[in-house]
């Protein structure tokens, strides 16, 4: 209700604008002052309190009409009496944001971050999506509207760009590495690859990043970090000159390597075909430093006996 009470116009009227994906940080940010509201009141016990042998369901909703009547009264102050353009002055915040994370410099150190982070044991997804989803989203939006009206795409890194393109076969484009595994000398490599490959065909790779392991692991900690930076530059600068469709549809990250591109770009088979160079570059650059691996691992078998 809070975000609803923002995208009032001057005339009273309801901007709907706001509701499509350029609105998404204003509703973060309501949200999160009226939780904190909400658990202020809550705190200090400034609730309208009903008797014990009151349903709880009922007691519980007349707890959150006090500070629900001030946080729609707080919003609608600045909006309509003040004029306050609320959703305009967050996306103005924001904006060097967005301009950052569609360059060159801004992808690849998002990247860098992502690959660091993996390597630390800290899930990506959960430090870092609630951030940088509702940037590419934006991107995404924008450029399937251009499409859908044959307009040059103006977003590069939209969503789909990070999960399709960079960490094809996982973050870090593991799915090379769970190939070498599978035809490795090593018996538990070979055990751990039937294992991983069915989850990274569709992107999900934690058990060859915790299993070999990649995390805390010197030896894969430099391959790990450099092909999603190559992929990113090849990607980008072949997206920048036209060579491939950036993403103009949404697509589950869950796709496997080739379908996922192809359907995220609108069937650009160009994207399909530079899936698949793709894994055969991550695969040659995976491959010294997997076989550094294999030999402590099949010395390590040996002595066990």
């Amino acid at each position: 209700m809070a975000f609803i009470v923002t995208s009032f116009n001057s005339k009273l009227t309801l901007d709907t604008d706001n509701f499509a994906s350029s609105g998404l940080f204003t509703a973060i940010v309501c949200s999160f002052i009226s939780v904190s509201i909400l658990r202020l009141f809550v705190k200090k016990d400034w609730i309208i309190k009903l008797p014990k042998g009151v349903p709880a369901a009922v007691s519980q909703s007349f707890a959150s009409l006090t500070p629900a009547f001030l946080i729609l009264l707080f919003f609608w102050g600045l909006r309509v009496p003040l004029h306050f353009d609320i959703n305009h002055f967050i996306q103005s915040i924001f904006h060097p944001l967005l301009f950052a994370m569609n360059s060159l410099p801004g992808i690849m150190f998002y990247t860098l971050l992502v690959s660091i982070l993996w390597v630390a044991g800290i899930h990506r997804d959960m430090t870092l999506q609630g951030i940088s989803d509702p940037i590419f989203l934006q991107f995404l939006v924008a450029n399937g509207v251009a499409y859908a009206h044959h307009q040059t795409i103006p977003y590069i890194t939209s969503l789909g760009f990070s999960s399709l393109f960079v960490n094809v076969g996982g973050t870090g484009a593991t799915i090379t590495l769970v190939f070498w595994i599978l035809s490795s000398k090593s018996k538990a490599y070979r055990e751990l690859g039937k294992v991983a490959f069915p989850s990274a065909l569709f992107e999900i790779n934690e058990p060859v990043i915790f299993g070999f392991p990649v995390v805390m692991n010197p030896i894969t900690l430099i391959p790990f970090i450099v092909v999603p930076q190559v992929l990113t530059i090849t990607t980008y600068l072949l997206m920048a000159v036209h060579l491939i469709r950036p993403a103009v549809m949404m697509v589950p990250w869950t796709m496997p390597p080739i379908i996922g591109p192809l359907m995220a770009t609108g069937w650009d088979w160009r994207a399909g075909v530079w899936s698949a160079i793709e894994l055969v570059i991550a695969g040659v650059l995976y491959y010294p430093f997997f076989k550094v691996a294999e030999k402590q691992m099949v010395q390590q078998e040996l002595k066990e006996g």
